[in-house]
């Protein structure tokens, strides 16, 4: 494939890591040519960051959110010369921070207008072409020489016991990230479908006088808040088996704070992950994945003083059980089986809402990229199922397990190596990494 005025990289997905992937390019070369391709069609702030509602803050301080990790002040820095924006307890919205993603593809179209080229379409499948790939899209082809999939966290995952009369109907809810609250504004006994940070989001949204909402989920955890202050450094190091680490942290949080005592656990499970054998990650994800959700994915503080509120007043349950089935009757009627219990108790709610994350499994995706590449053989699935296998800098592994030369990963999709690539404190690094990379590794 020709290169007629420098390296053409096709990134696909346009959030966070799409975004900042595109930035690192175009700041690190004056000759590389970068294509964004966004189904969407909202370029920045993805869908993480795409929201007005002041209740959704962010879930990292402001500190440790600049897009740069050689620039940690740069976020406070374009905060400075803002009219006006809005924050808690050193947290900022998650509108505001789309705004600052947005300011960042602003000044690379201002700076490499004829080297940054915009797409929204969905990307659907990809093949081999010559020394490069082609995509086709939704709107057309495009060629390019290596490919970035950012492709963010899958679709959510579906929720056992959802008869296809309950998709079909208007008071069941597959996405809660696609959904219009206002839609909902007559239910009064709502259902969400999870504990985590998503029902939180949607708690908050569907908060209204004299609405019931009930969470359930397997285990009934919510996630931990951060302190209002933040704590003092933990020094400690950890190393070993899962349960060998479990009996590290118990100790460490014994002596400091425990929020410290993640917060150092974290700069280290990447070495972690990628230290434990597949046993031990398999037996980290059925024992003590819910654990440590719930304990490094914390709420900042001001939402967590919100559902403590609405737990302490009524308008919130958490329940911890078995979804067994859902029904569609007038309204949805629930079957579910309380944790420990064998009995099932069946209870019917005006509006359910999946809030169980991202699917968790990539093999049983339905988005089309993903479904071409797998059954193509460009990529294929980790062994766990946590992404796409990738080698050390992010670049698939075929079908085979040889490189997929000129085809890379980004992000939630590469799980499965790294553990930790959700955030943007870990985002932006690897973002940086695999600019990187592929201006090194020129077909």
């Amino acid at each position: 494939m020709p290169q007629q005025n420098g390296p053409h990289v096709a990134i696909v997905g346009a959030g966070f890591s799409g975004l900042l992937t595109a930035v690192n390019l175009l700041k690190a070369s004056r000759d590389v040519r970068v294509t964004l391709i966004e189904r969407r069609g909202v370029f920045g702030p993805g869908t993480a960051y795409d929201t007005g509602n002041p209740g959704h803050l962010l879930n990292v301080r402001l500190d440790n959110m600049s897009a740069f990790p050689d620039q940690p002040s740069h976020l406070a820095d374009w905060l400075a010369e803002q009219p006006s924006w809005r924050a808690q307890d050193g947290f900022i919205t998650r509108g505001v921070y789309g705004d600052y993603l947005q300011a960042l593809l602003d000044e690379a179209l201002d700076d490499a207008p004829d080297r940054l080229n915009l797409i929204g379409a969905e990307a659907q499948s990809i093949d081999r072409q010559d020394d490069g790939w082609r995509i086709l899209t939704s709107d057309g082809q495009i060629a390019a020489d290596q490919v970035v999939l950012a492709l963010g966290n899958l679709e959510p995952a579906s929720p056992p016991g959802v008869e296809d009369a309950v998709r079909a109907s208007p008071a069941y809810v597959e996405n809660p990230w696609r959904f219009d609250p206002q839609t909902a504004r007559d239910a009064r006994n709502v259902l969400l479908i999870g504990s985590g940070l998503t029902m939180v989001d949607a708690a908050i949204t569907l908060r209204r006088p004299g609405r019931r909402l009930t969470a359930l989920s397997r285990h009934g955890l919510l996630p931990r808040a951060h302190a209002t202050v933040p704590p003092t450094p933990y020094v400690g190091a950890f190393s070993g088996s899962p349960a060998e680490i479990l009996r590290q942290i118990r100790a460490a949080t014994a002596e400091a704070n425990w929020r410290a005592v993640f917060d150092r656990l974290r700069h280290s499970a990447r070495d972690i992950w990628r230290g434990w054998s597949r046993v031990e990650r398999s037996r980290f994800l059925r024992h003590l994945r819910p654990l440590w959700d719930v304990h490094r994915h914390r709420l900042s503080p001001g939402p967590a003083r919100d559902i403590h509120s609405m737990l302490a007043g009524g308008e919130l349950t958490i329940l911890a059980g078995k979804l067994t089935e859902l029904k569609a009757t007038d309204v949805i009627e629930v079957s579910w089986r309380p944790r420990g219990k064998k009995r099932a108790i069946k209870e019917r709610f005006d509006l359910v809402v999946n809030c169980t994350g991202p699917l968790g499994v990539i093999s049983k995706s339905t988005e089309p990229m993903i479904r071409d590449i797998l059954d193509k053989g460009y990529g294929r699935p980790d062994p766990l199922g946590l992404g796409l296998q990738v080698d050390d800098e992010g670049g698939l592994l075929d079908g085979a397990g040889a490189p997929a030369r000129g085809l890379h990963a980004i992000g939630p999709l590469t799980r499965g190596a790294f553990w930790e690539m959700t955030a943007v404190p870990d985002l932006r690094g690897q973002a940086r990494d695999l600019a990187a990379r592929i201006l090194s590794d020129r077909p």
